[in-house]
């Protein structure tokens, strides 16, 4: 994970890895965060969740990655306001959070945070740009290509119902976008099955 040996080895000494099944959910809003996830294989996804219940996909954090999100509230002592579940299979350090100020030393450390925190900052933007300039299909396939890219996977075991619930829409109009991308040879579907055809909306 880290070519410092020192630093490595204090993960291994401090870190406590962890294999999750696909579909668990490690983190829920309002919980309080005690390890910060640092992928090794698999992925995470990322879903911002409102008080009704309401959910928004977010991002992945994929192998050699963490949360941004989980990072901030751990340096606020904020409870989470994040919702994390295994995409796949998912092996991942769990670091306990009084160990991130105390490996500061190791610039490989610093560089790793202040990478987390761009890179999810970036990915946060493409979120309000899909949310604030793309229509609902474009919104809908970017969502679909994050999971299958995840996944590594052009077949998606997933519902309309999931679909919907993770973009904040009507299940209506997940069903009717999804037959709209059917129809136009952008994917194939089965019972709680897509399958993506091309390869962007463009093709």
């Amino acid at each position: 994970m880290f070519s410092h040996p020192q630093l490595q080895h204090l993960l291994e000494q401090y870190g406590r890895k962890m294999h999750v099944s696909q579909g668990t959910v490690l983190l829920e809003p309002g919980q309080f965060i005690t390890v910060i996830p640092i992928v090794i294989k698999g992925c995470l996804r990322i879903l911002r969740q409102n008080e009704q219940g309401d959910e928004t996909f977010l991002y992945h954090i994929m192998p050699g990655e963490s949360c941004a999100m989980s990072l901030t509230c751990c340096a606020m002592h904020k409870a989470s306001e994040i919702k994390a579940i295994a995409e796949e299979e998912t092996e991942l350090w769990a670091v306990p959070i009084e160990q991130i100020t105390q490996w500061e030393s190791f610039k490989e450390w610093k560089d790793f945070i202040a990478n987390t925190y761009q890179s999810r900052f970036n990915k946060m933007l493409q979120v309000i740009d899909d949310i604030a300039f793309k229509k609902m299909d474009e919104r809908l396939w970017h969502y679909l290509e994050a999971r299958s890219t995840a996944q590594q996977s052009n077949i998606l075991h997933i519902s309309h119902e999931e679909i919907a619930q993770e973009l904040n829409i009507q299940r209506e109009a997940a069903t009717r976008l999804l037959k709209k991308l059917k129809e136009t040879g952008y994917i194939e579907t089965g019972r709680n099955e897509i399958k993506i055809i091309k390869k962007s909306l463009e093709a």
